[in-house]
């Protein structure tokens, strides 16, 4: 990915032509970049086709599931053969959801997971901290509500029955570090 200007004219062009399109391919050679979070946002946002993102060889087990999480049908190291993405993509547009990355198999979340978005993820990653609603919500720059509307539907989303449980169920499905 070139940048996020290019990352947004991409979703423009999807949005305004997707109906001729199969599957989508986002590479993202950097996951440290902000390109990572501007992927991640966009994936979220698309629901013209599935989306593959390839990432590289040292994404972590988080990073993966966090496409998930996001949206992406499939998680694939940039190492992978063309063959490999050929099936990966094939696999796709019939509906499975798939990672290879390294040696094997990474599971995906359970697939009834609703989508969380970017700052869902945040505010969740601030109740594996062990951070109070007010904490967050003072460090985001956002109302305190606000945060509690975002840890009502982070609940809802993960199907637990309280925060600490959507902590456990996050730390457990490595969607938070």
């Amino acid at each position: 990915m070139a940048g996020e200007p290019d990352l947004h004219r991409v979703e423009r062009h999807i949005r305004s032509n997707g109906q001729d399109i199969d599957a989508i391919l986002l590479h993202v050679p950097d996951t440290d970049s902000p390109d990572f979070k501007t992927a991640m946002a966009i994936i979220a946002r698309l629901d013209a086709a599935p989306v593959c993102v390839i990432l590289p060889r040292r994404a972590s087990t988080g990073q993966v599931r966090r496409c998930y999480v996001m949206g992406a049908a499939a998680t694939l190291c940039e190492e992978d053969l063309p063959e490999t993405v050929g099936h990966i993509l094939c696999l796709m547009t019939t509906g499975a959801h798939v990672a290879v990355f390294g040696d094997g198999l990474i599971q995906p979340p359970p697939t009834d997971l609703g989508k969380l978005s970017e700052r869902e993820l945040q505010v969740l990653e601030g109740i594996c901290r062990g951070h109070q609603n007010k904490e967050i919500a003072h460090g985001f720059e956002i109302k305190e509500v606000t945060v509690k509307m975002h840890v009502r539907a982070i609940i809802r989303k993960l199907n637990a029955k309280n925060r600490t449980h959507a902590a456990m169920i996050a730390r457990d499905l490595g969607l938070v570090g």
